[in-house]
């Protein structure tokens, strides 16, 4: 199977791109012999195409993705409009709610718009939620970008430092234009 992405993001990664081609193709056949896998198979690379590389300020990393139809959607933390928040979002916006007092608590967890914003005075700042994304901070120079990392937001382990961690607001000074956190 051949790999698609949008323009920057297949130069960009061209070094994992058999990489990305056999996990591709490792899904396609669990889903031939009737497997369901979350998120869908059309949405395991939807972060490439909701962001322009060009545009990229801020990567999330978590954990796993969602497990359930309309819940995994392709994209950390978020899930589609008419699915209950869950509680690692749930935490995520009472945290941006504390720090940032403007920040209006959504009754959803689509969060698409955050896809599309800000600028960075220079480099990406990566947030690494979590034992199992904090492992990829060795991948990750050091000399151009900032990496932030606390325990995942989840009910299990947000009181072990996610709570007052005061990220976004961290984020928000580190690049050119404040993000309106607002969705």
């Amino acid at each position: 199977m051949s790999l698609s992405l949008p323009f920057g993001w297949k130069e960009f990664i061209v070094s994992m791109a058999d990489e990305l081609n056999e996990i591709v193709t490792i899904l396609k056949k669990e889903m031939d012999n009737g497997v369901i896998i979350f998120p869908a198979l059309n949405d395991v690379l939807r972060a490439f195409y909701e962001t322009p590389l060009s545009n990229v300020r801020v990567v999330m990393l978590g954990q796993e993705p969602y497990k359930g139809i309309g819940k995994a959607n392709g994209l950390s933390f978020f899930v589609n409009k008419g699915y209950p928040v869950p509680p690692s979002l749930t935490n995520i916006f009472k945290e941006i709610s504390d720090e940032i007092r403007s920040f209006n608590i959504p009754p959803h967890g689509d969060l698409t718009k955050w896809c599309k914003l800000c600028s960075a005075k220079g480099g990406v700042v990566f947030v690494l939620w979590g034992k199992t994304a904090s492992t990829f901070d060795k991948e990750i120079d050091t000399s151009k970008n900032t990496i932030l990392k606390v325990a995942h937001p989840s009910p299990f382990s947000a009181n072990k430092g996610s709570f007052g961690c005061n990220h976004f607001t961290i984020i928000n000074d580190l690049l050119d234009t404040s993000i309106d956190w607002n969705l």
